[in-house]
C-alpha cells in the first residue's frame, strides 16, 4: 500500500476550496465536504442528490486526449445514482488553463480502461472532448 501524500492531499483540497463556490452557483446548491479524508467522492449536496469529484491536474487541457479517473469512483458514483434515481454526479477536471466538466449519465459512456497512475490501478480514460468549458471560472490559482 502507498504512503498517504499529504502534500498532494493539501493541494488538492487548495483546489476544491477555490472552486466550491463557483459550483455551488453553477449547480445550484450548497456543497459538503466529508470529515473522512478517504471518502471517495468530494462534495455532496444536504440531501445527497448532487454529488461532486473534482481532478486536479497539472497540465493545460490540451496536453493529451483524455484524462483519467479512477474506476472505483466511477462505480461508486454508479451506486449512488442506482440507489436514488434523482442523485447528479459531475466531475469536474481542473487544468492549468481551464476547468472542463462533465456530468456522469445514467448508462456509462464506452470509456476505454487501463492500469495506470501513481499505483498502477484501474483508470477509466474520458475524452477531453467529451468534456464541457465551465464557464463560472477560467483558471484555479492553486493549480497554476
Amino acid at each position: 500500500m502507498s504512503k498517504f501524500n499529504k502534500k498532494l492531499w493539501t493541494l488538492g483540497n487548495k483546489i476544491e476550496d477555490e472552486l466550491k463556490p463557483h459550483l455551488e452557483e453553477f449547480l445550484g446548491k450548497e456543497l459538503y465536504r466529508s470529515d473522512d479524508i478517504y471518502d471517495i467522492m468530494d462534495f455532496k449536496s444536504q440531501d445527497n442528490k448532487l454529488v461532486v469529484e473534482i481532478k486536479g491536474r497539472r497540465v493545460k487541457s490540451t496536453q493529451y486526449d483524455t484524462t483519467i479517473i479512477t474506476c472505483g469512483k466511477i462505480i461508486e458514483a454508479e451506486k449512488l445514482m442506482c440507489v436514488n434515481e434523482d442523485t447528479k454526479v459531475y466531475l469536474f477536471f481542473v487544468f492549468t488553463d481551464c476547468v472542463k466538466y462533465i456530468q456522469l449519465p445514467k448508462e456509462r459512456p464506452d470509456w476505454n480502461c487501463k492500469h495506470t497512475g501513481t499505483n498502477h490501478i484501474p483508470h477509466f480514460l474520458i475524452p477531453i472532448k467529451d468534456l464541457n468549458d465551465f464557464e463560472g471560472v477560467e483558471k484555479i490559482k492553486s493549480n497554476q
